[in-house]
C-alpha cells in the first residue's frame, strides 16, 4: 500500500495540473502596426516650349480660327502682315540654319518696293479714316503689336523654321503673284502659333487636373515680352 505521505503528493500534483489546464490562454499580441508609405506627388505639368504659366490663349472664333492680330485683315494688309514677320526672322533668327534670312529680307524688299509702299500706304489710309485725328498714335501701337505677335520667345525655333522656308520662296515670287503668295505665307507662319495654342490648352487641362488632385502649385512669373522698333514706312 501507498504510504499516506506519497498520496498527498501525488494528489497534489493532480491538482496543479487539472488547474494548470483550466486556465485561459493570454490572447497573441497584436500585429505590428505597417510602416507609413512616403506619399509620392507627381510634378505639376508644365506650360509648352517653356512659355509663361501665365501666357494668355487667343479665343478661337466661330470661323476655327484664333482671335489673333492677322484675323479681318484685306490683301495688302496680309502682305504687311507677312513683310513684318520677315523682318523680325531677319532681326531674331541666328545661327547657320538661318543666315540666309537677312539677305532673302533685304532682296525682298526691294524686289517689291513699290508693292510694300502701297501696302503700308493703304493700311495708314485705313487708320485715318476709322479714327481720325488720333490715326499715328493708334497705328504705332498696331505696328507694335504686329512686331510683339511674331517676337513670341518660346515659340523662336518653330518660327524661325518656317520663315527660312518661306524667305526662299520670297524672293522668287513676281509682284504680280504677291497677294497669292502672302496669303500662304501668312498661314504657315502661323502654324507654329496654332500649334501652341492647342498644346498650351492641353497643359491648362493637365494642371486642373493636377491642381484638383495635389494641390495648387507655386505662382509662376509672368514672360515679359519682346519688343522691336517701329519699321520705317514702306521698308
Amino acid at each position: 500500500m501507498p504510504r499516506l505521505k506519497d498520496l498527498r503528493l501525488v494528489l497534489a500534483a493532480s491538482g496543479l495540473a487539472l488547474l494548470a489546464a483550466c486556465q485561459t490562454a493570454p490572447p497573441p499580441p497584436p500585429p505590428a502596426a505597417p510602416g507609413v508609405q512616403p506619399q509620392y506627388t507627381p510634378r505639376a505639368p508644365t506650360p509648352p516650349f517653356g512659355a509663361s504659366s501665365l501666357s494668355v490663349v487667343p479665343m478661337l472664333r466661330a470661323d476655327g480660327l484664333r482671335d489673333t492680330i492677322n484675323r479681318d485683315i484685306g490683301p495688302l494688309e496680309t502682305l504687311w502682315h507677312v513683310r513684318a514677320a520677315m523682318n523680325v526672322a531677319a532681326l531674331s533668327c541666328t545661327g547657320p540654319l538661318y543666315e540666309r534670312l537677312v539677305d532673302d529680307y533685304n532682296a525682298f524688299i526691294n524686289n517689291n518696293s513699290a508693292s510694300l509702299r502701297n501696302a503700308n500706304n493703304a493700311i495708314i489710309r485705313k487708320f485715318q479714316r476709322e479714327i481720325g485725328a488720333g490715326y499715328k498714335t493708334e497705328h504705332d501701337r498696331h505696328q507694335t503689336q504686329l512686331y510683339n505677335y511674331w517676337s513670341f520667345s518660346p515659340l523662336r525655333r518653330p518660327f524661325c523654321d518656317q520663315a527660312v522656308q518661306i524667305s526662299q520662296r520670297a524672293i522668287v515670287t513676281k509682284s504680280a503673284d504677291l497677294d497669292v503668295f502672302a496669303a500662304q505665307a501668312l498661314m504657315e507662319l502661323e502654324k507654329p502659333f496654332t500649334d501652341f495654342y492647342l498644346a498650351y490648352e492641353e497643359y491648362q487641362r493637365d494642371l486642373e487636373a493636377w491642381n484638383v488632385q495635389y494641390g495648387q502649385p507655386a505662382a509662376a512669373v509672368a514672360e515679359p515680352n519682346l519688343g522691336y522698333e517701329q519699321p520705317e514706312t514702306g521698308e
